[in-house]
């Protein structure tokens, strides 16, 4: 992963990576802090991660939005830390109850593993945008 990073960089956030000492970042876990620190400002990380935590499905709001939505928030809190089953935690248990009955439909929803719900969902996105 610290090999590609620097091939998703560009301006000055490439010229930041540029000047870093060399052997200075020696984990991913370093340089992830490090890009946060600089390009993060502190309040507006914990503001967006706080929205994650507290993350509920709005008032006429499908499930596919939501799980768009809940990724969109991710996407903008780059270096939040959180696991996929923890996102699937926070997601589900943000919905209201007739959209956990769709999602637990065919079984437990929560009993399959983070990779299997993540796959669950993003069949869902494709097969809204199929219909669109």
């Amino acid at each position: 992963m610290l090999e590609t990073f620097p091939f998703s960089l560009s301006g000055e956030a490439k010229i930041w990576l540029d000047k870093l000492n060399e052997g200075n970042i020696t984990s991913w876990n370093e340089l992830r802090e490090s890009f946060i620190s600089r390009y993060f400002y502190p309040t507006k990380f914990k503001r967006i991660l706080n929205e994650i935590h507290s993350f509920h499905q709005l008032a006429h709001e499908t499930l596919v939005d939501a799980w768009i939505r809940i990724k969109e928030m991710l996407r903008t809190c780059y270096g939040h830390g959180l696991t996929k089953g923890a996102i699937i935690q926070i997601f589900y248990c943000g919905l209201d109850d007739p959209t956990q009955e769709i999602l637990d439909a065919e079984g437990k929803f929560l009993y399959n593993t983070p990779n299997e719900a993540f796959k669950i969902l993003e069949d869902k996105v494709l097969l809204k945008l199929d219909f669109l």
